[in-house]
């Protein structure tokens, strides 16, 4: 009976009822290998619009908002770097993250050119950092699960998101009755594994429909 009343609320007011927390400082956000990279060519530009520098403490990332602080700790010989993402990669699967022969050398990696890693978030900026203004830079992205004509099966598919612990957000459609459900805010480093939920629930990967946005909370 809450629930359908706070679902009718969500309605009425078309606010959402949940925010997707981000991950908090000093919490381990992923594990898995990591690599270095350079450049070959002076004055090559990083996907927010730098340019490269092999000397910094920097690192690619392939969702991470630009600016984002992170520590990589390097399980195998139990050294840390801490970098800031302002890059895209690795594009090689199973890696998650790519740095420069600087952090690869301070995080004990650069001979062995890979090494088992956890990443810490240190710090996640408002704004991203980027010297271009692209949906995929905002890090945070809404889903489209679906557009309902009955109230009932909307409020269905809301509880059963509801119920897999994402945040579901109702709203009614101008000019009609249909009822629209989306899942927001989810950080960009979610993203995968928010898809996984709702394809286990039932919602088709091809169906989604994934938006990215400016930061919710800025």
């Amino acid at each position: 009976m809450k629930r359908a009343l706070a679902f009718m609320i969500c309605l009425l007011f078309v606010l959402p009822l949940f925010a997707e927390a981000e991950a908090q400082p000093g919490s381990i956000i992923e594990k898995g290998i990591a690599s270095w990279y350079t450049s070959d060519m002076a004055g090559s530009l990083t996907a927010n619009g730098e340019v490269f520098d092999p000397t910094s403490l920097s690192a690619a990332h392939k969702s991470l908002k630009f600016g984002t602080l992170v520590r990589v700790t390097n399980l195998d010989k139990n050294k840390s770097v801490d970098v800031r993402i302002n890059d895209r990669g690795p594009f090689i699967e199973g890696r998650i993250i790519d740095l420069t022969p600087a952090a690869a050398k301070q995080a004990g990696l650069l001979d062995s050119g890979i090494a088992n890693v956890t990443l810490t978030l240190i710090f996640q900026p408002e704004v991203p950092e980027s010297k271009y203004d692209r949906p995929g830079d905002t890090g945070w992205y809404q889903i489209q699960v679906g557009a309902y004509s009955s109230l009932l099966t909307a409020y269905s598919q809301y509880d059963r998101l509801l119920n897999a612990g994402l945040r579901p957000y109702a709203e009614q459609l101008p000019d009609t009755k249909a009822v629209r459900l989306t899942v927001r805010w989810i950080p960009a480093y979610q993203l995968d594994k928010t898809v996984k939920v709702l394809s286990a629930l039932g919602f088709d990967e091809k169906n989604i429909l994934k938006k990215s946005e400016a930061n919710p909370y800025k």
